[in-house]
């Protein structure tokens, strides 16, 4: 099959995320730059590694135009909606993923497809018509891809925002509109330095789990924004436009730099409630990690479900976890939560 791509010098990036190398490769420059701008801090002019793991995506016109076609043995795994594949539960993208010949397909209909190799450590995309596609969904694409493939190599990932303060890290997991991004940003501004706005990296290191940094845009809302006067004066140059989100860099907003790997010390469930104060409720390990499982993406290899189960059981039993309900004094937060790490605010 002839494949008609969008016909450009092939570029390459490479990647190391602690101690897994990665290859980029792409013949579309609408597919270059959003994968460069999320990996950014991971960016490096060559590779240790001789196997890294491989991910090349392309851009086409149409479908039809995809090298790639479904055996009789195919086997479907799931279907729906994007918002139960990823972490970015804005997408809302139809999605249908297969088992085929040891791939795993994950097939976006109208959008493109998704054909990762995981034992040989390789992914290729294949996007339609990428020039019409928001970055933040070509970045989406990467990362679902990246993510399958990292887990063979022990890196995993949740949907949470993530801090560290003093070696101590705090995780905050939750979907949208539960005081999430709001209370990451509170902690933020008094200091704890910042590890991820939305899927920090989880690394079994035996004795415990290591959280390690994914530092990326930080997404929020007008409704966040206002609360906090250094994100309401904030130029455009700084807090970037968008709908329906605005985003920024923490580095760019806050003086605390990018934390590094740490151990976490806390987990905390948000929920908004309509009250003058935040309060936090003490969970038990069995329902923190009944919480906790619905933020970790889909897992369609039962060996790699298996030892990400055990890694978020293990990551529970090294921390205390709270379920924070965050009413209107979001300002004050830290004094709420900085002496559960042994700290006096």
């Amino acid at each position: 099959m002839t494949m008609q791509v969008i016909d450009q010098p092939m570029t390459e990036a490479l990647f190391s995320l602690y101690g897994t190398s990665v290859r980029y490769v792409t013949t579309s420059p609408f597919l270059a730059a959003p994968v460069n701008e999320l990996l950014r801090h991971f960016r490096r002019d060559s590779l240790d590694e001789s196997t890294p793991l491989a991910l090349c995506f392309h851009g086409v016109q149409t479908r039809a135009d995809i090298p790639w076609t479904l055996s009789l043995s195919a086997r479907r795994l799931a279907s729906g909606t994007g918002a139960a594949v990823g972490d970015r539960r804005e997408t809302n993208l139809p999605y249908q993923v297969f088992e085929d010949g040891g791939r795993l397909i994950a097939d976006f209909c109208d959008v493109g497809i998704l054909v990762i190799n995981s034992a040989q450590g390789r992914a290729d995309g294949y996007l339609i018509q990428p020039w019409t596609m928001h970055e933040s969904l070509i970045e989406y694409f990467f990362h679902l891809a990246l993510i399958e493939l990292m887990r063979r190599r022990g890196l995993y990932t949740i949907h949470a925002t993530a801090l560290e303060k003093n070696g101590r890290g705090i995780l905050i997991p939750g979907n949208s509109g539960r005081g999430k991004t709001t209370s990451f940003i509170s902690l933020l501004r008094s200091g704890y330095r910042y590890l991820s706005d939305d899927h920090p990296l989880l690394r079994d290191a035996g004795t415990h789990v290591d959280l390690l940094p994914f530092p990326i845009k930080i997404n929020v809302t007008e409704d966040t924004v206002a609360f906090f006067p250094e994100l309401r004066e904030a130029p455009d140059h700084l807090l970037h436009p968008g709908f329906p989100k605005r985003a920024f860099y923490a580095e760019k907003l806050y003086p605390a730099s990018i934390g590094d790997c740490c151990r976490p010390a806390l987990v905390l469930f948000p929920h908004v409630i309509d009250a003058p104060h935040s309060r936090l409720e003490p969970l038990s390990k069995p329902r923190a990690l009944e919480l906790l499982l619905p933020q970790a993406l889909l897992v369609y290899d039962a060996d790699v479900a298996r030892r990400e189960f055990q890694v978020l059981a293990k990551l529970l039993q090294q921390v205390d976890c709270y379920r924070l309900h965050f009413g209107r004094d979001i300002l004050d937060l830290p004094r709420l939560i900085t002496p559960l790490l042994g700290e006096v605010t």
